[in-house]
């Protein structure tokens, strides 16, 4: 979580908060909740982690009014805000113009849409898509006194199987080891004859397997994620 705006009073002070999702209810409702919360001592809310419909409903048409109406009445409570970045939920419009940005299972089958992290990290398309909806929230909130932090995303786990991961891990393996000759001696590969002669002969790896190509994988996944999570720390964070 980066956090920003702190004013003085909440420095140094241990928060009571939960996840609030309003975007699920009227705003009729809006003042029982914050008052409810005032009653159990909450400090903090953590809003909009799975709200990219309800924030941009079309692709760049946003709809951030009633997060900002939230966020003041919120305040005026003493309760202050974080904001998740809602990129672990894909909108329906966003997959729909890029099917490509959906993940390949271990079957090599592409996941469906709604569900959550249902993302391929490496995507350009959704590179993209998240660098639009991050750099408006972070200009239309990160000045916002309310607004005490942000969450990226929620949850990475998503692992992805599909032909552009596959060459992207191999060329990470490229830069990893520098040579063929490197990797076949430090993953032992002579053993049951898994030498490889060409970096295009090596797989993602599915269930048991070598182990250091298991490891490199797993090294690999992280590499992707740090990449999309620096991708929007570079938005969010004050230049």
């Amino acid at each position: 979580m980066i956090e920003s705006n702190l004013p003085s009073n909440l420095v140094g002070r241990l928060h009571l908060g939960a996840a609030y999702y309003p975007e699920h209810w009227p705003a009729a409702r809006w003042s029982e909740d914050i008052r409810l919360m005032q009653a159990a001592g909450l400090s903090v809310v953590r809003m909009g982690e799975f709200a990219w419909s309800t924030l941009e409903p079309a692709a760049g048409q946003f709809n951030f009014d009633w997060l900002e109406d939230v966020i003041a009445r919120l305040g005026a409570a003493g309760i202050a805000t974080v904001l998740g970045t809602p990129t672990a939920a894909p909108p329906a419009w966003l997959v729909q113009a890029d099917p490509d940005l959906l993940a390949v299972d271990e079957s090599g089958r592409r996941v469906q849409f709604g569900n959550r992290c249902h993302y391929c990290v490496t995507s350009p398309g959704f590179h993209s898509a998240t660098r639009r909806i991050v750099q408006a929230l972070a200009e239309r909130f990160g000045p916002n006194p309310h607004v005490i932090g942000w969450q990226i995303d929620n949850e990475f786990n998503r692992v992805c199987y599909c032909p552009r991961c596959q060459q992207l891990f191999q060329d990470y393996l490229k830069e990893t080891f520098g040579s063929l000759e490197a990797l076949n001696t430090h993953w032992s590969t002579a053993y049951w004859s898994q030498t490889y002669s060409a970096w295009e002969q090596i797989p993602i790896p599915i269930g048991a397997h070598n182990p250091g190509l298991m490891l490199a994988f797993k090294h690999f996944v992280t590499h992707s994620y740090r990449s999309y999570q620096r991708l929007q720390l570079d938005l969010l964070r004050p230049t």
